[in-house]
């Protein structure tokens, strides 16, 4: 879990270059946040052996926090990346649909 957190943040605050360019898909950075963050939950939770209740919303708070961090790292230290509040809604549904994916397989 710690090395996939690292990996979302070397992905989120590194340049892309042509990465991804040659997918033409409408929104796709939106599909990455979903994803990264619907993965975060899932595999903090999966990693944690005490798995109850409020350490799984406690999981999703640091996963809607840390995406709303990576934003503003990315607007203030960043010169290729900016900010952008439809990436933390992108962000909060995956986080959410990933509480609950997780909470049904429990």
């Amino acid at each position: 879990a710690l090395t996939r957190t690292a990996l979302i943040t070397w992905l989120s605050l590194g340049s892309t270059g042509s990465m991804g360019q040659s997918i033409p898909m409408p929104h796709k950075d939106k599909v990455v946040h979903f994803c990264f963050y619907f993965g975060f939950v899932f595999w903090w939770g999966s990693y944690m052996r005490k798995k109850t209740k409020r350490t799984l919303i406690g999981f999703w708070i640091a996963a809607v926090g840390y995406g709303i961090m990576m934003e503003v790292c990315q607007f203030a230290f960043t010169q290729n990346r900016s900010a952008d509040l439809w990436d933390v809604l992108a962000t909060t549904i995956g986080a959410s649909v990933g509480l609950w994916v997780f909470s049904l397989k429990k």
